[in-house]
């Protein structure tokens, strides 16, 4: 008979996390709740209190638990969750940027919708929306016109920050932030083809006035030539 393999250490972390996964999904453990203390859930679960506090610990880096002191360990509301597995799977993985810029067009589309159709009665929040993509515009010219392109990109992002925005979504947010890193790809792009980025104000302008115009189709059209306009320039 073969010796066994011994069951590694993360083996059973794994497992308890697995446990407390369940205990939330099940709605044993709701946001805000309070878990049981590292003697209890080792009691529960069979294992070392070792195996409990490394779980806690993962579970705390992803933003699922956090520390109360003194009162203990607490469930998080979802907008807590950290946004750090997405950047390391971004950053341990293939860097396609035609998959970012696919992703960027689902979370802007998704805030191009409530800002037209879902907010459309809200002359407020479009007219606070146009007055800073409108700024953001003005300093991506004066960014081309001063050779600054870190201004550019840095104006560009926050551009289609205020898109997404609208949609009062932290995940949302979360994920552009995330994204933010990988722009200065772009930005090494813009130095080598500074007279091409003429048309990305262009494009930036008319996403604007087909905003104020309303009309969301015309708008999300608008929004996917200049989608395509990026494409380009990274290929």
């Amino acid at each position: 008979m073969k010796n066994r393999m011994p069951i590694k250490q993360k083996t059973v972390v794994f497992q308890v996390m697995e446990e407390i996964k369940n205990m939330i999904s099940t709605g044993k453990l709701q946001p805000n709740d309070k878990i049981p203390n590292e003697y209890e859930l080792a009691e529960m679960f069979g294992v070392g209190r070792s195996s409990i506090r490394e779980a806690l610990k993962i579970f705390q880096f992803l933003g699922v638990v956090e520390l109360r002191n003194p009162k203990g360990t607490f469930i998080c509301e979802s907008s807590h969750i950290s946004s750090e597995a997405l950047l390391w799977s971004m950053l341990l993985g293939k860097k396609d940027f035609k998959d970012l810029i696919e992703l960027r067009m689902v979370l802007e589309h998704q805030g191009l919708w409530y800002l037209m159709l879902y907010h459309r009665n809200n002359k407020i929040l479009i007219d606070e929306t146009i007055q800073k993509l409108e700024a953001e515009v003005t300093n991506m010219a004066e960014a081309i016109k001063e050779q600054d392109y870190q201004k550019r990109i840095d104006a560009d992002y926050n551009f289609h920050k205020h898109i997404i925005q609208v949609c009062n979504n932290e995940v949302f947010d979360n994920l552009y932030a995330t994204m933010k890193a990988f722009m200065e790809e772009e930005k090494a792009i813009a130095q080598s083809q500074i007279s091409t980025l003429d048309s990305v104000v262009e494009d930036h302008q008319k996403l604007i006035d087909a905003i104020k115009e309303g009309d969301y189709y015309c708008t999300s059209e608008m929004f996917r030539t200049h989608i395509r306009n990026i494409d380009s320039l990274l290929k």
